[in-house]
Parts: structure tokens; sequence; C-alpha cells
């Protein structure tokens, strides 16, 4: 039964799944900034159909504090990010998108935390269900028999259900195999 208050959607199973990466700076959630946003809405009934893709450029604004590394890890050039919107810019595009959906990614507590703190520096409200959806630990719970999986990242999972993963690192890319590996798990 889809439940109604006011024209507000109450039953989980009526929202889309929003399955979201985001690439940063870095992983300090205080100090590193989001430079990458990828998503895809998904129907959640069977075979949890993709309605739509999501995916934006983040200009930077404090490079200085980025975390070389990481940003060697996202592949992150001045050349590729020249067309990069503003973060307010992501976010109202973002907010567009996801609208009443439920947050969903691979180890999402990451993501969830970068993109909250944005919206809280931008003034703003997110615009998700209130619910999160984490594929990691589904993954552990139905694998962890498995005892050639050990870390249970989402590379690991991603060999474990023979699932090409062309690209590590770009969030929509990324967004796409967690996807396909939550797709495995819901068998």
């Amino acid at each position: 039964m889809n439940v109604k208050t006011g024209n507000i959607v109450t039953n989980l199973r009526q929202r889309p799944l929003i399955f979201l990466d985001i690439e940063s700076t870095g992983l300090e959630i205080q100090k590193h900034e989001i430079i990458e946003i990828g998503a895809l809405k998904v129907d959640q009934k069977k075979p949890f159909k993709i309605l739509e893709e999501f995916n934006i450029k983040v200009k930077p604004t404090n490079l200085e504090v980025a975390d070389k590394e990481a940003l060697k890890i996202v592949g992150f050039t001045p050349e590729d990010w020249k067309d990069a919107v503003s973060l307010k810019e992501a976010l109202e595009a973002l907010d567009k998108f996801a609208d009443g959906g439920v947050l969903a990614g691979y180890n999402v507590s990451f993501d969830w935390g970068i993109l909250d703190r944005a919206y809280y520096l931008q003034g703003r409200t997110d615009p998700f269900y209130y619910h999160r959806l984490d594929v990691m630990p589904m993954a552990y719970l139905k694998l962890f028999s498995k005892k050639s999986l050990t870390r249970f990242s989402l590379g690991e999972i991603c060999r474990h259900f023979k699932i090409e993963r062309k690209v590590a690192h770009q969030a929509l890319a990324d967004a796409k195999v967690t996807y396909l590996v939550f797709k495995k798990l819901m068998k």
C-alpha cells in the first residue's frame, strides 16, 4: 500500500534508489571537497531498471589542501575539470535529480558525510529521503562465508561477481558497478 501524507510518499519501496558515488580531493571530510558526483536513479521494482543518470564535475576551491595522492587516484587535471561547475550549481542539479530518493552506495557513509557537509556549508538541505542503503554491509552479510574475500572492497566484490570494472574512482562508473553489485546481491 502506498501511504501518502499530503503529497509525500511514505512507502519506502515507492521511492527511487539513488546509487551515488563521490570523488573528492581527499578522505578528510572536514578538510577535503567534492570534485565529482555520479549517480543513477533506479526503480526499486525488479529488475531494478535505471531511470536516469547524473554526472557532474565540481570545481575545487581549495586545491592547496588537497591530498596529491587522492587527486592522482581520481585522475584530476585542470584540463579535465575546465568545464566543472561550482559546488552550488552541482548541488542544485543533484537536488532536482535525487529529490525524495533513497541514497544508496558502497560504503555510503563516506559519500554521505562529505555530501552532508557540502550541503551544510551551502546552507542547503539535502534532497534525499532520510533512509540510506549501504551495499557494502549487504555484501558482507551475504558473502561472509566466502573465505577468499577479505577486504569486501568494491573492487574485490566486483571481481567475485565477475563484474568488469573498466574505470575505478570515477564517480558515475563507481555508481554503476555498485548498482550491478546490488543487483547480484538481490538475486
